[in-house]
C-alpha cells in the first residue's frame, strides 16, 4: 500500500515548511488528488487513520481530498478540454491530445491552522 508512504512524506514535508509552534495549531490538511494520480483517495484516508491510531501529534488534524478530473490543453488549437471516458481529444478542433495539464497532480492545496 504506498498510501501509507504517501502520508509519510506530506508529514514530512509539512514538518521541514513549517516550525513546531506551527504544526501544534494545525486543523487540516487539504489535499488534491488527480484522477491519473494512481493514488485512490479512500485508501489515502485509511493510511492517514492508520498513522495517527494510537495517537500521532497530528490525530486531532482532519485530511480532505479533493479528486481532480483530468483537462488536456490542444496543441493545436491551444484549447482546455476536460476528459470524459479517457478520451483525450480536444472538444474544438476534435485532434487527439497528450498534453495533460490536470489530473496526475498530488498537491498539499492549503493547511488550516487554529488562530
Amino acid at each position: 500500500m504506498h498510501e501509507t508512504s504517501i502520508v509519510n512524506s506530506i508529514i514530512r514535508t509539512l514538518e521541514m515548511e513549517f516550525e513546531e509552534e506551527k504544526l501544534h495549531k494545525m486543523k487540516a490538511i487539504y489535499l488534491k488528488v488527480g484522477t491519473l494520480s494512481n493514488i485512490e483517495p479512500r485508501l489515502l484516508h485509511n493510511a492517514y487513520s492508520a498513522y495517527n491510531y494510537g495517537g500521532s501529534k497530528y490525530h486531532n488534524v482532519a485530511l480532505f481530498i479533493e479528486s481532480t478530473s483530468i483537462k488536456i490543453k490542444c496543441e493545436v488549437c491551444n484549447h482546455i478540454t476536460n476528459v470524459e471516458k479517457y478520451r483525450f481529444i480536444c472538444e474544438n478542433c476534435k485532434r487527439p491530445s497528450k498534453n495533460i495539464i490536470q489530473g496526475e497532480e498530488m498537491l498539499i492545496h492549503k493547511i488550516e491552522f487554529e488562530d
